[in-house]
């Protein structure tokens, strides 16, 4: 039998013959290369090998020069006054569909009863647990329908309520806002119930040396006056606490009288006040608690001794009164503090970390309120370096103010360091807000936060200079130490300070 007639093979095609298979052949034929087009460009020649660069080599021997500082400018801030005087400032933020609103109170729990600290942040944690003939967990569906964040507390001066909300959300929201702040029920139940949790709390705080430390720190400081006891007491004056001292504190506490409105986010000012005349404007004025006058003095200058038995590390601090937010010196005792111990690089944090190993980080820092403030320098460390620790705090101390001054460079460091974290104040809705509520609070214009970067970069070294001399100044000083008595008590000889016992709430106790 005679083979089938095939047609014959190409060259390329009988070269590959042995691997040739009908689908492989058509698809050769397919993608084979294009018949060149005469009407078409040649293509680029490829640039050769060795042809040389005209951009010159970089330079890996330094680092490559700093660019200009980047400049923040933080949000503008619109103010009006609603008909009963409230004032409301108010920042409009249109990048997400969100809002932020406070509700801020300029009496806070500087305004406790006598021997009652504690009383203005219990109030503050019930009013959500029944408002309007509502319990509290139909108040927290409520909020939760509304996709609303509720939240509120109680610092030294003010109670702040709190919402972070939808925007499309706003009318709802500030009527379940007003149901709170305005009619709470104060059930005596949930008054029991959330004053033993919060004693139970306080118990189990003061083991803690650090906690101990403040409260002691703040007793010795300012006495049973103005800022005296932290804002939630101790477990002493809350046991204190009665279902009409909470009513009677509310009654005093929320008035229209200097409160204030701060509205954050995606909303139009005159939504915004339209909203906020109908849900505060029918609220009206009383009597007002009043703040504990500042004691005249703080306690003598010594060593006030937490004993906490078995504790490897001592919480120590050495303190001084300063100037409230109204301080005179504020922007240079910011550089001043940063230099000295409010960043890592300072000088208190690389002496008793880095050079001596004696605690993981040592700060320093000024707390100010409206009437009072204190500055204070503190660290946890080892036990056995509780003396060397507090004798090296006041070695920097008086070097700063006498043999080894701030220098330019440290003003500089200082001065970049607080411009590049400056937006960070800023990095959310509840952020923007939080910083916008110190202005009513502690009196500032709305520009304060504007002209801010340019007082830091206006403060001349002379004048950092002159607040290091003030806080260099050994006497006004006091030491409080939480740790083990046993251990510590007798190397604290050496610093010549006389030496009383406190217990955790800040009593004195008998040698």
């Amino acid at each position: 039998m005679q083979p089938a007639h095939r047609a014959p093979m190409r060259p390329a095609a009988r070269a590959l013959a042995p691997f040739a298979t009908p689908g492989l052949a058509v698809l050769m034929i397919a993608c084979g290369s294009p018949r060149p087009d005469a009407d078409a460009p040649p293509p680029p020649t490829p640039p050769s090998a060795a042809a040389p660069t005209t951009a010159p080599p970089p330079d890996w021997s330094a680092l490559p020069p700093l660019g200009p500082s980047p400049r923040y400018t933080p949000p503008t801030v619109e103010t009006w006054t609603l008909a009963n005087g409230v004032s409301v400032w108010f920042v409009p933020q249109t990048q997400v569909p969100l809002a932020s609103v406070s509700l801020v109170l300029p009496r806070g729990a500087a305004t406790d009863p006598a021997g009652k600290a504690g009383t203005t942040a219990l109030m503050a944690d019930l009013l959500d647990e029944g408002a309007g003939g509502q319990s509290a967990l139909a108040l927290g569906e409520a909020f939760q329908r509304l996709g609303t964040d509720y939240e509120a507390s109680a610092g030294t001066d003010a109670v702040t309520l709190g919402v972070h909300l939808l925007a499309d959300q706003l009318e709802p929201t500030l009527d379940l806002l007003a149901t709170v702040a305005f009619r709470p029920d104060f059930p005596a139940a949930e008054l029991d119930r959330r004053k033993q949790q919060r004693i139970a709390s306080l118990l189990a705080a003061e083991a803690d040396p650090s906690n101990s430390r403040s409260v002691v720190l703040r007793r010795v400081l300012f006495g049973d006056g103005y800022g005296g006891l932290p804002a939630d007491g101790v477990r002493e004056t809350v046991g204190r606490i009665t279902l009409a001292d909470v009513k009677a504190q509310y009654e005093s506490v929320f008035r229209p009288e200097g409160a204030a409105v701060i509205v954050v986010g995606a909303l139009e000012r005159a939504r915004v006040a339209a909203q906020l005349e109908r849900t505060f404007g029918g609220w009206r004025a009383g009597p007002v608690a009043k703040p504990a006058p500042v004691a005249p003095a703080a306690a003598p200058s010594g060593i006030y001794l937490i004993d906490h038995p078995g504790a490897t590390q001592s919480a120590i601090v050495v303190a001084r009164r300063a100037p409230g937010a109204d301080a005179p010196d504020f922007f240079e005792a910011m550089i001043y503090n940063w230099a000295l111990g409010g960043a890592f690089m300072s000088r208190v944090n690389l002496n008793l970390r880095e050079e001596k190993g004696y605690t993981y980080g040592a700060r320093s820092g000024y707390t100010r309120w409206k009437s009072a403030g204190f500055f204070s320098v503190g660290a946890l460390v080892k036990a056995q370096h509780t003396t060397d620790s507090v004798v090296e705090i006041f070695r920097e101390l008086g070097a700063a103010a006498t043999d080894r001054p701030i220098t330019a460079k440290e003003i500089d460091e200082a001065r970049g360091g607080m411009l590049l974290s400056f937006p960070a104040r800023f990095e959310n809705m509840g952020a923007v807000a939080g910083q916008v509520a110190e202005l009513p609070l502690f009196g500032r214009p709305a520009d304060w936060w504007a002209r801010w970067p340019a007082a830091v970069e206006g403060v001349a070294p002379t004048a950092v200079e002159a607040t290091a001399r003030t806080y260099g100044d050994r006497a006004p000083y006091l030491v409080v130490i939480a740790g083990d008595r046993a251990t510590i008590e007798p190397g604290l000889a050496a610093l010549n300070l006389p030496i009383q016992l406190r217990d955790a709430q800040g009593n004195p106790l008998s040698p």
